[in-house]
């Protein structure tokens, strides 16, 4: 297989999944769920374009994350698991003392649910609800990371991604915006640069 098509071939699986995701989202009824508790906004992958896995993220936009809005996402998180099609659903509170990162993340407030769709494929959707939507990264991403995804880096990017989805990697799986800051911020060009830049990252946090 020539590189243009294995190229292709990557778009139209990243295509693929993107309808798929759309079909599950208006499927479950999630955009209007999620409105009455604030604003939505799909970002990572399924945003960017940049689609391997069968994953959604969702960030959730509150005017306060006040007493109000953790008993509405608590019970939306009950709802949604009454649905035949959710198999789990987590909720977590990263708010107050429990935010263990509060100089690098807003306050927020989580569910991560698992759903198989009408074909029996398996999804995981990860939803944040937040209030300080300024400082919440996966938002800036969806800014800035399109600004620079060129052909050729969107085509590294998948590449890499689906590598390592396939379990082209040893050790702890990198999350995809490492990916996106290699390729995009870094000049990596291949999976085998990706594993030297992640080990020099990894070794300069010590």
């Amino acid at each position: 297989m020539s590189e243009a098509d294995g190229f292709s071939e990557l778009l139209v699986h990243q295509a693929k999944l993107q309808a798929e995701a759309d079909a599950l989202i208006d499927a479950l009824g999630l955009d209007n769920l999620l409105s009455d508790i604030g604003s939505p906004t799909r970002v990572g992958s399924s945003a960017l374009g940049l689609m391997v896995r069968r994953d959604i993220d969702i960030t959730v936009v509150c005017k306060k994350l006040d007493e109000e809005t953790h008993r509405a996402v608590a019970e939306l998180g009950g709802k949604l698991a009454m649905h035949a099609s959710i198999g789990s659903v987590q909720f977590r509170n990263d708010t107050g003392i429990w935010n263990s990162d509060v100089e690098k993340y807003p306050d927020g407030l989580y569910l991560g649910v698992t759903c198989r769709d009408e074909t029996g494929r398996d999804w995981t959707f990860d939803i944040w609800f937040v209030d300080e939507p300024e400082r919440q990264p996966d938002l800036k991403h969806l800014r800035t990371i399109p600004l620079k995804l060129t052909t050729s880096a969107r085509h590294l990017i998948l590449a890499i991604k689906t590598a390592l989805a396939n379990g082209s990697f040893a050790g702890r799986r990198p999350s995809s915006f490492q990916i996106y800051e290699a390729v995009l911020e870094h000049g990596v060009t291949s999976l085998s640069e990706f594993g030297d830049w992640l080990n020099d990252t990894l070794r300069s946090e010590f």
